[in-house]
């Protein structure tokens, strides 16, 4: 793929011998440092983002009406038919509710399963079954069906307080010096689970996490890793976390991936935290090539992106924190729109 958006690239580029009328060949005009820099930086992102057009075409679901459910496969299928599902739950979450409703998510769905490469144990095919009955009993006698939309008082409540709450949050930093007991796979296992509540975009959980603690693991996966090398020695285990590409639809929902990858993660470090385990998020705003090495490197299909690597483990005894102090609340919240300068500049 590389090879092929590069061809491409050189393709339109402008020729270095390109001709300006009658004349002969001229030198192109001297470029200023920043403006050499700009170009370089414009090639590199073009480069950049002409692969991730690529990677979003081949593995993204596409766009189009219900007759596209009758032609996907795997998990193309099951991210268009959990939107369709998730849109009539929401439906009867309304205070409301039309009656009747949901008569475009109905014929999608029974195209779905009609789709002889539909899995009818999945999870999305056990959930439009059971959204279809529920539509039945609302639109032809008005009866809610309880266990498609739930009532809030139904659901467990908030056990903590505000203080506990703030507590519990801000009391979670990175920690990245561990204890070398191993981590219990039982509790790599409850946090992922608990994570796992994350919201996402009409619930289609593109979320992948991918955990590695054995010394050959550790070798192969965190050398790829730049900013982790004065503590690596000391990480007892790594999450690769990534988003399946096939889970979003279109040019629209390009980004929708970091999005809820990104509400994921934040799940998965308070989770830890909860359990008493340390953790580091490990940024990886890398370069195409260097994704396509960790894919290989952790066994990653192509058709998901990686967001993040999170190294956990117990915390060392003594540990120290980077202080990392927070911006006043005043540079990051405004209620309601901007105030007007006066003549003089001042707010008003």
């Amino acid at each position: 793929m590389l090879e092929r958006v590069a061809r491409k690239l050189r393709k339109a580029a402008p020729s270095k011998t390109a001709r300006t009328g009658k004349t002969a060949p001229q030198d192109p005009p001297k470029r200023t440092p920043r403006e050499a820099r700009e170009a370089r930086l414009r090639a590199a992102l073009q480069q950049e983002m002409a692969i991730d057009v690529e990677r979003i075409v081949q593995h993204s679901m596409p766009t189009g009406g219900h007759g596209k459910l009758a032609r996907l496969r795997g998990m193309k299928l099951d991210a268009a038919a959990t939107r369709l599902y998730h849109r009539v739950e929401k439906g009867f979450s309304l205070p409301e509710p039309r009656r009747p409703f949901g008569a475009q998510a109905l014929k999608g769905l029974d195209v779905v399963l009609a789709n002889d490469k539909h899995d009818p144990d999945a999870l999305y095919a056990h959930e439009s079954r059971a959204v279809l009955s529920a539509l039945e009993a609302w639109n032809e006698r008005g009866e809610r069906d309880e266990a498609v939309a739930p009532r809030g008082d139904s659901l467990p409540t908030n056990p903590l307080d505000a203080e506990t709450m703030a507590h519990f949050i801000t009391s979670r930093r990175s920690i990245r010096d561990f204890a070398p007991t191993p981590v219990a796979r039982e509790m790599i296992e409850e946090a992922v689970r608990v994570a796992m509540s994350a919201p996402s975009v009409c619930n289609r959980q593109g979320w992948r996490a991918y955990w590695f603690d054995s010394a050959e693991d550790l070798a192969r996966v965190l050398p790829l890793h730049s900013g982790s090398g004065g503590f690596a020695d000391r990480i007892p285990g790594v999450f690769v976390l990534t988003y399946d590409i096939r889970a979003f639809e279109g040019p629209h929902e390009r980004n929708q991936g970091y999005i809820d990858g990104g509400l994921f993660s934040q799940n998965l470090l308070l989770a830890l935290h909860g359990l008493g385990l340390g953790a580091v998020p490990l940024n990886w705003s890398r370069s195409q090539q260097a994704s396509a090495k960790m894919r290989a490197a952790a066994g990653i299909p192509d058709h998901e992106n990686i967001l993040m690597l999170v190294a956990a483990g117990h915390p060392a005894e003594g540990y120290r924190v980077a202080r990392s102090a927070r911006r006043p609340l005043a540079e990051v919240l405004r209620f309601g729109m901007p105030e007007k300068p006066d003549a003089s500049g001042m707010a008003t």
